[in-house]
């Protein structure tokens, strides 16, 4: 079975904290932020991230959230998306 893709979404975001094995992420959602804690295993590999890009995937019967490493992109994040960076 063929998983047919319905929409992608990039948000950007920002590194809080690490506490107790999780990740606190600030992502802008429209002109809101939002908070969410996320599991280890989502930004594994990623030395001290600052800025993210967070990808979600949806689909006929499949969700799929990727999170990558943007701090080569500070620039972007101060000029388009201030409030994540105060």
């Amino acid at each position: 079975m063929e998983n047919e893709l319905h929409k992608i979404t990039i948000l950007p975001a920002r590194f809080l904290e690490k506490k107790d094995g999780r990740y606190l992420v600030r992502a802008l959602v429209g002109a809101v932020t939002q908070d969410a804690w996320f599991d280890a295993y989502s930004l594994d590999g990623m030395e001290n991230p600052k800025y993210l890009l967070i990808g979600i995937m949806t689909g006929v019967g499949f969700s799929q959230i990727t999170f990558c490493q943007a701090d080569e992109f500070e620039n972007i994040f101060k000029k388009k998306w201030k409030i994540l960076t105060k």
